[in-house]
């Protein structure tokens, strides 16, 4: 994997622009820069129509990243309810240039990402002003690939100390989510309101249901078995059937067993978009 050079101080890009600045962590004697939060909290409306529309798209990109956050934040001792929380704060949920096709940069990390680049203009806060240049920024294959790499960085950067920088983000070595966005504020973002914004997004869109206690998988082929660290519903998954749990949408399970919405609908005779915990369906 190429090295790890991230956001260094605050950017925007210009599509949206940002209001967050970065923090800069040392490894041996190279700095790493960290990536910026990129999108403010969702703004008011006046048309109720509006609203729901919108509300909808944002929930329609959460579910379609949600089981690659919950897998990899699982594999790796994290929340994934932060790490959906900032990449829906660093992407604008899913609507930046960066974050959508074919780059799938979801935390405006620089550089390159196994010899893939893109190049997107930026501004950066150099000498007390602001300067537009074009930056190279990594691109992935996919979100799975965006959020395996940001678990790398939340993982393994050291510290000037030699400390890992985001120990305090790690579960085994918090209570709770909240935790771990207040080990985020001051070291990944600047932002004074970093950690709230982030527990207002988790808290708005239940996202606490992606934090799997345990995540197991048998010898006899069937799907894993994932349960919510918050003690939500048990989502149970086998090769035939799904039995949903909290917070699930049929976007989200059709995504999750690499079906479309109208092929899962027919497959359970189902006429409208309206499921209930505890429905048992035929995925496969």
């Amino acid at each position: 994997m190429d090295e790890i050079k991230t956001r260094s101080s605050r950017h925007h890009q210009k599509e949206p622009k940002t209001s967050n600045k970065r923090l800069a962590s040392v490894i041996g004697t190279s700095l790493v820069f960290l990536p910026i939060a990129g999108s403010l909290l969702p703004l008011s409306v006046h048309a109720n129509e509006v609203e729901a529309q919108g509300d909808v798209s944002q929930q329609a990109f959460i579910d379609s990243i949600g089981y690659s956050a919950a897998s990899v934040a699982d594999a790796n001792d994290l929340y994934a309810s932060v790490m959906i929380a900032q990449a829906l704060l660093e992407s604008s949920y899913g609507t930046s240039g960066l974050a959508a096709a074919p780059n799938y940069n979801l935390f405006g990390v620089k550089g390159s990402y196994n010899g893939q680049t893109v190049y997107m203009p930026t501004s950066e806060y150099l000498n007390g002003q602001w300067v537009t240049m074009t930056e190279p920024f990594r691109s992935y294959s996919s979100y799975a690939e965006s959020f395996q790499d940001h678990a790398n960085v939340l993982k393994t950067t050291l510290a000037s100390s030699g400390d890992y920088h985001y120990s305090g983000v790690w579960k085994s070595n918090t209570s709770s989510y909240m935790d771990a966005t207040a080990a985020l504020a001051g070291r990944y973002a600047t932002d004074p309101g970093y950690a709230s914004k982030l527990n207002w997004l988790i808290a708005t869109y239940g996202l606490t249901a992606y934090d799997w206690g345990t995540v197991e998988t048998s010898v006899t082929g069937e799907a894993p078995v994932a349960q919510s660290a918050v003690g939500q519903s048990i989502a149970t998954l086998t090769t035939q059937s799904y039995t949903v749990a909290s917070g699930d949408t049929l976007w989200g399970i059709a995504e999750r067993f690499g079906l479309s919405v109208d092929q899962l609908m027919a497959s359970n005779g189902l006429s409208a978009e309206l499921i209930t915990v505890g429905q048992v369906l035929q995925v496969a």
